[in-house]
């Protein structure tokens, strides 16, 4: 497999590039060979692609924010384009200002619409008005779900899978829409911003039952790091090959 064989690279971040404010081996090198062919394709709910990109700025990263995808701003932006919407949002107070910027009505009294991400702040509280809400009709869509992704020390970091399995042990038989990987609107998302014409797409991860997931369903080659890897622990080591020569992904 060589990288430069493709014409757009979707990276995953946490875990691939990053893990909490620690930069992972292999990263810079990445950024360096991909260029503009690198898409950040990421679950992060947290985020916007401005913030994202002004903190792996912080951590000697360079990715524009127009190269960056995230299923919680991605979600926000599928909303804003449907009409009469009144969205209860669980989300960080970054994805409360994206949404008031994409004109969307805010609403925890009477929602059409229910979003949920990895809203730090849920509460026991939250789980029982979400609960209420969602059994008088409102919709639920779900940023992506994971339940867990990788902390820097070892320990995993609840993710937004988590308050979704929380709200089905109420709910079991709920219906829920996902916005992230692996379903394959994200994915659309990410190759809109590529120029157009027949691509050869490769996508990174660390997690199969996402990353693999939606790299299959799509068609697209997979290079799997991490802990789950049987080859490649860490960017690094993928690049390891090529050390002297230049080449190897």
């Amino acid at each position: 497999m060589q990288l430069e064989d493709y014409d757009a690279i979707l990276c995953d971040l946490d875990g691939c590039l990053v893990s909490g404010p620690r930069v992972l081996p292999g990263a810079e090198a990445l950024l360096a060979r991909a260029g503009a062919r690198l898409i950040v394709l990421s679950n992060n709910s947290t985020d916007t692609p401005a913030t994202l990109s002004a903190r792996l700025a912080g951590m000697g990263l360079a990715v524009p924010a127009g190269r960056i995808v995230l299923a919680g701003t991605a979600a926000l932006e599928a909303l804003a384009r449907e009409r009469e919407v009144r969205l209860c949002l669980y989300g960080s107070p970054a994805l409360h200002r994206h949404a008031r910027a994409l004109g969307l009505q805010l609403d925890r009294q009477r929602p059409s619409h229910v979003l949920l991400t990895r809203d730090e702040r849920f509460s026991y509280a939250d789980l029982r008005r979400c609960v209420g809400m969602l059994r008088r009709g409102a919709r639920l869509l779900v940023a992506n779900p994971d339940e867990s992704h990788p902390g820097p020390d070892g320990d995993p970091v609840p993710e937004t899978g988590s308050l979704l399995a929380a709200i089905r042990s109420v709910l079991p038989g709920l219906d829920y829409t996902v916005i992230g990987k692996p379903e394959p609107g994200l994915y659309h998302h990410a190759l809109a911003r590529l120029p157009a014409g027949r691509r050869r797409v490769l996508a990174i991860g660390d997690t199969p039952a996402t990353d693999g997931a939606g790299a299959a369903r799509l068609g697209f080659d997979l290079l799997l790091v991490g802990p789950l890897s049987a080859r490649y622990p860490d960017l690094a080591a993928v690049w390891a090959p090529a050390t002297g020569a230049g080449r190897g992904a």
